[in-house]
């Protein structure tokens, strides 16, 4: 695989705009492109291959850092006939054939601009995937901490929970867009990509404070992101089934932290 088909793999499953140093760090960790010389790819390569290759990339550079996307001049069944080769292609689908196993893609956020808490998790479990629902493990205590600890009945349809976010000012996101995991474990995740976590925090102006649900994506925030002032930082207990260090009243008393 050349250089740009690398971007252009990574770009295709990330769905979104990625600065030349994040695209650089992301493709050294998948080694789907290695340099003859086994050096680490820079962002001037990253951003001067783009430059060469405008039938599949655009560069805004109204921003800093500059933020490469898909696609460029050709259509996207063009530029997917393009890196693959030869091979007879009917979507744009076939650009992911080549992704890790087990790969899995996170939700997107639930916030308003008058959200001032967030929530961030790892990535949903394999059984949130299945009902496309944050938290949908019928074990998983998350709707019942929030409802406790806000004082209000607990909810039951899916509409109802994130009307209860959101009338508490509450969001909720991962801090993985996609990884490699089998099974719903946190400890399975592999190769991950981020959120952009950082555009998340400049349109949101009332954001006091980010809470972390679980060690895990405590630490994949700190792994990809700098703590910024103003925002206070909460680490909280897992609200997974698979944590059974902590009785539910320990629980909650530990997320009230996040209303105070």
């Amino acid at each position: 695989m050349t250089l740009h088909e690398a971007i252009a793999k990574l770009l295709s499953q990330v769905r979104r705009p990625m600065a030349a140093n994040e695209i650089a760090d992301q493709l050294n960790k998948f080694k789907w492109y290695v340099k003859a010389d086994k050096s680490l790819i820079k962002a001037n390569q990253i951003s001067a291959r783009a430059d060469d290759h405008p039938e599949l990339f655009l560069i805004d550079r109204s921003v800093s850092p500059l933020q490469i996307k898909l696609f460029g001049k050709q259509s996207n069944k063009a530029i997917a006939n393009q890196i693959i080769g030869t091979e007879k292609l009917t979507s744009q689908k076939a650009l992911t054939t080549q992704a890790p196993a087990n790969l899995k893609t996170s939700f997107e956020p639930i916030s308003n601009p008058d959200t001032c808490i967030l929530i961030l998790g790892t990535m949903p479990g394999d059984k949130s995937i299945e009902l496309n629902e944050y938290y949908g493990h019928s074990r998983n205590k998350f709707w019942k901490i929030i409802s406790t600890i806000t004082g209000n009945n607990l909810p039951f349809t899916y509409p109802d929970k994130k009307s209860l976010l959101i009338k508490n000012k509450i969001g909720i996101w991962d801090v993985a867009h996609n990884a490699s995991r089998k099974g719903s474990l946190d400890s399975a995740i592999q190769d991950e990509i981020p959120n952009d976590l950082t555009d998340f925090v400049s349109k949101h102006m009332n954001l006091k404070v980010i809470g972390f649900n679980g060690k895990k994506a405590e630490s994949l925030f700190n792994k990809y992101f700098k703590r910024q002032e103003g925002i206070k930082y909460v680490s909280l207990p897992s609200t997974s089934p698979a944590n059974t260090s902590i009785g539910f009243d320990g629980i909650c008393n530990k997320w009230r932290q996040i209303l105070k």
